[in-house]
């Protein structure tokens, strides 16, 4: 069997997985082949004048059932077939396929006219896709095979050595032609089958090279933007050190540890430390984001959305008290909201939704967390009174470095890559987030902001 494998596919996944796709593929073609088989049968006697022997709706039906057990079978052991533990299975199952098809379509040529058959084309399509999922060798074997057979009918059908069927009713007088007949037809039909083969064949081994070579080249794309954000990562990291060194410094003169300050000095020092922080704040978004870029994420634990939500509400505590800020969690149902995921990105999203509504929050304003559970999915709605988003730029938040005017104009300081990263995270696990503003309880003063998440729910 080695031998038929081509050694440019021996060890391409994409090329087995492509094999098993399209056994499953022609599995289901085939089920409508039997039921075409069917309707040729009722629709030709109807409509067509067909006047078919006792022996020759014997055949067909018992032909049609055949196909139909056949493809029961390869459909079961199709979908046991591991193309990546047992690549050959999907070969041996596609080479059995082929044979059978061909050996139930020649019958049914055979009983219906040779040449004269009105099924005789579907030789052609059959070629067409051995090419696609066969290797050239077996099925240029598969079309001289062919060539071979049907020839051999016809002579021995026009010397009378076998008995030569016809469907009556559309042609009567077939065996008004000459041996000159038969050995035209049988050499134009094995050119045809002989150039379809190797048309096909050349054509579906260049698609499969052509897209190795693009998984190769993405692939390298893939490995230089890995090690793009690994020099990212290194750089930005470096030019923390020092700024934060800097702020170090701010804080021991802030502290009037080396000696007293002027207001006006004091004043200026403070904002330095501002700043200082603010770039500390745009550093840390961006290593966050270069480390997702970076992470091969494992989305298999179970994550507890409930737990999470109430860790990271104790964690903004203080911060809530000191705003005098109202945050209600709603558990619908009161169950524990489970999905599966990565504990730590899905932690890192949600403290950045939450920390989002408590700094673009007033004092006494609130903040409604609601989780509930779907058939297949879980909502979790977390909306605020703050400052909201403007209606135009709704569509622009996600983009990294985007920040909203009116955060802008009233001044609270951030990087712009908070929403962009929790985006990322979010459809890392197969999820959707959407923003609204105006939010479910804003007001016009305060017309907030609403963010809808949308996850799939932990099945085992």
């Amino acid at each position: 069997m080695l031998d038929l494998i081509p050694a440019w596919a021996e060890h391409y996944d994409e090329f087995w997985k492509a094999i098993k796709n399209r056994n499953i593929w022609f599995i289901k073609l085939r089920y409508f082949a039997v039921i075409l088989l069917i309707l040729f049968i009722i629709l030709g006697q109807l409509f067509l004048n067909f006047q078919l022997t006792i022996f020759q709706m014997q055949v067909f039906i018992a032909i049609a059932f055949l196909i139909l057990a056949f493809n029961i079978v390869f459909d079961v052991i199709n979908k046991k077939t591991d193309y990546h533990s047992t690549k050959l299975g999907c070969m041996q199952i596609s080479i059995i396929m082929m044979t059978s098809d061909l050996f139930f379509l020649t019958i049914l040529v055979y009983i219906t006219g040779i040449y004269f058959s009105p099924l005789f084309l579907l030789y052609v399509f059959h070629m067409i896709i051995g090419s696609l999922i066969l290797p050239g060798s077996l099925v240029y074997v598969y079309a001289v095979i062919l060539s071979l057979t049907n020839t051999v009918l016809s002579f021995l059908g026009h010397y009378s050595f076998i008995p030569i069927f016809n469907i009556k009713g559309i042609y009567e007088h077939m065996h008004d032609h000459t041996i000159g007949f038969e050995i035209l037809f049988s050499i134009v039909f094995s050119f045809v089958l002989i150039t379809i083969v190797y048309l096909a064949n050349n054509i579906a081994k260049e698609l499969y090279q052509r897209e190795q070579e693009l998984k190769v080249s993405l692939d390298k794309l893939n490995e230089a933007e890995i090690a793009k954000q690994k020099y990212t990562l290194g750089i930005v990291h470096e030019i923390k050190s020092p700024i934060v060194a800097v702020k170090s410094i701010l804080e021991l003169i802030l502290g009037k540890f080396i000696s007293p300050l002027e207001p006006q000095l004091e004043e200026k020092i403070i904002r330095a430390k501002e700043r200082s922080e603010e770039a500390i704040d745009l550093i840390n978004d961006v290593l966050k984001f270069s480390k997702i870029k970076l992470l091969e994420v494992q989305l298999t634990e179970k994550i507890n959305l409930i737990e999470l939500i109430n860790k990271i509400h104790d964690q903004h505590l203080e911060e809530l008290k000191n705003k005098k800020i109202n945050l209600i969690v709603r558990n619908i149902n009161n169950s524990e909201k489970l999905i599966k995921g990565d504990k730590t990105l899905i932690e890192l999203a949600l403290s950045n939704l939450i920390s989002n509504s408590v700094k673009f929050t007033n004092e006494n304003g609130n903040i409604f967390i609601i989780i509930k559970e779907n058939e297949r999915t879980i909502d979790l709605e977390i909306s605020d009174d703050g400052i909201g988003i403007p209606q135009n730029e709704i569509d622009k938040i996600f983009s990294q470095l985007y920040r909203a005017s009116n955060a802008k104009k009233i001044g609270i300081e951030g990087s712009g890559m908070g929403l962009s990263i929790v985006k990322e995270i979010i459809e890392k696990h197969s999820g959707t987030i959407n923003i609204l503003s105006p939010s479910k309880i804003g007001n016009h003063l305060s017309p907030g902001t609403t963010v809808l998440i949308t996850l799939p729910k932990y099945s085992i």
